[in-house]
């Protein structure tokens, strides 16, 4: 798989949510909902359009940033989207999703309602989900920080592709979290202020419904994936988080136990997938390295990269993870390479 710089994360995003509002005129929604996932259709292809037009005006760097930072924002759309097909839960699907979760619960030797959660591990737990929220930026400030801003685009691949696979199947298995639900059969989580924190803004910006498979998980899962490829103690910790978060979800109500290991499944198999998009050639390692992040133009970069010339020695060579370089040694001429 070939990927430019920054294209495809753009692609993947506009042809979501333009099948999104498509979907949705096919479905009786009412004229309402399908106006407003129509509108928010537009409001990200604007969102696109508008970062795409700043390169006119704004410097390479500037706008490379831009693009990188973009698919943070425009995440909600398709998840808003996928909220206006949401018109009523179905009862039969939650009553499965409970069932699976009873029957993995006893073959666990578990039994929710007679578990009480101590108060710190429930605090780590509602922390674990609150961070669910900046854990996709956080991954991307990562590759940053770490010198590796040549896979941010294979970063939202994952991510992306991982989230909309969720997304995606959402409208088909509509389901309340079992934490709202009389007959699930809950764990006992003690009050916490962080769990308050969760609940007042699932409130005000959730859906008011579960993502099936979590798209929490999933997107979380896979930021972890691609960062225990190219920055593997950076990843480690991420993919702690991630499987924290992966199990609050569960313990705390918010999903049901098939959302998170679904969810997980999904990333894994995204992941595998788009292997070979986490792949740059010698040529590209030598314009990253050379010169700090961002200082050369995302078009200058992106005609290295192996979709673009379509030569060079080399092509296809992973480029070795942040902890396994050796040292730095005197760079050619950078005309050796053009």
């Amino acid at each position: 798989m070939t990927v430019e710089m920054h294209g495809s994360a753009n692609w993947i995003q506009a042809v979501f949510v333009v099948l999104l509002a498509g979907i949705a005129w096919c479905r009786p929604l009412g004229r309402k909902r399908q106006l407003n996932a129509s509108a928010l259709a537009a409001v990200a292809l604007a969102a696109i359009a508008l970062a795409q037009f700043s390169a006119r005006w704004m410097n390479p760097l500037a706008f490379s940033v831009l693009q990188d930072w973009l698919p943070v924002l425009l995440l909600l759309f398709p998840y808003w989207q996928v909220g206006q097909f949401f018109t009523g839960a179905d009862a039969a699907a939650e009553k499965r999703l409970a069932s699976f979760d009873r029957s993995l619960f006893r073959s666990l030797g578990a039994a929710p309602p007679n578990t009480s959660i101590g108060s710190a591990t429930g605090t780590y737990l509602e922390l674990a989900y609150l961070l669910v929220y900046p854990l996709i930026p956080l991954g991307l400030a990562t590759l940053y920080m770490m010198h590796l801003r040549q896979f941010v685009n294979y970063y939202w691949i994952v991510v992306l592709l991982s989230t909309y696979v969720c997304f995606a199947v959402t409208p088909f298995v509509r389901a309340m979290p079992p934490r709202v639900l009389d007959s699930y059969e809950k764990f006992r989580m003690p009050p916490s202020k962080l769990g308050a924190v969760n609940r007042f803004i699932l409130r005000r910006g959730s859906i008011q419904a579960i993502t099936f498979p979590s798209a929490h998980v999933a997107s979380a899962m896979a930021a972890s994936l691609v960062l225990l490829r190219v920055a593997p103690w950076a990843g480690l910790i991420f993919l702690l988080i991630s499987v924290s978060i992966a199990i609050a979800t569960v313990v705390g109500g918010y999903h049901y136990a098939a959302d998170a290991l679904l969810a997980s499944l999904v990333a894994v198999v995204v992941f595998a997938a788009t292997f070979p998009a986490g792949k740059l050639n010698r040529k590209s390692q030598f314009l990253v390295e050379r010169h700090a992040p961002g200082e050369y133009s995302a078009q200058a970069a992106c005609s290295f990269l192996p979709c673009a010339s379509g030569s060079g020695g080399g092509q296809g060579d992973e480029v070795a993870p942040a902890s396994h370089r050796g040292p730095h040694r005197a760079d050619p001429p950078l005309q050796s390479f053009l």
